[in-house]
């Protein structure tokens, strides 16, 4: 059996990506992800819709690239942290599910009942969140940037 490239790439891309998460420093996960984040939040943070991050912590651990970090609500800004002693509230799925959220090829409820998606802490915290997420359009995100997410989750969700 050959095994066509890009499924080869799909299938090492975890081991890639979880690689520079524990050499890369945070300073640089932070410099590169925090204004994308905030560029996908910007209407939902103009809209006060971010306020109950005020103060709180919401860590995201992804298990299978070994990697976590933590946002919060500073000064009206949203800020990504390196991961705190006592968040207020935990989410916690590998890097296939989360990327099948972003590109809204599956549903945060649908992983969560299958036990794919786990929230442990501040349960009101982390249905915020949750619902937050959910309540996103595809629209908010750059074009290239959905297309890449569709492009990776449909490649990494697909048996190799």
């Amino acid at each position: 059996m050959t095994l066509n490239p890009l499924n080869l790439m799909y299938r090492i891309a975890p081991r890639l990506l979880s690689l520079h998460c524990r050499v890369a420093p945070f300073a640089l996960h932070q410099t590169c992800l925090e204004p994308v984040l905030r560029r996908i939040f910007a209407d939902a943070l103009a809209a006060g819709e971010l306020d109950f991050l005020t103060g709180r912590t919401v860590t995201l651990s992804i298990p299978d690239i070994q990697w976590q970090f933590t946002l919060t609500l500073r000064d009206e800004q949203l800020c990504m942290l390196p991961v705190v002693a006592e968040p207020d509230a935990v989410m916690r799925a590998d890097s296939t599910d989360l990327l099948q959220i972003a590109a809204r090829q599956v549903d945060p409820d649908t992983l969560f009942f299958q036990r794919r998606l786990f929230m442990e802490g501040d349960t009101e915290l982390g249905l915020a969140v949750k619902n937050l997420i959910d309540s996103l359009e595809a629209e908010t995100l750059p074009k290239p940037m959905l297309r890449a997410l569709e492009i990776a989750a449909s490649g990494m969700s697909q048996p190799g």
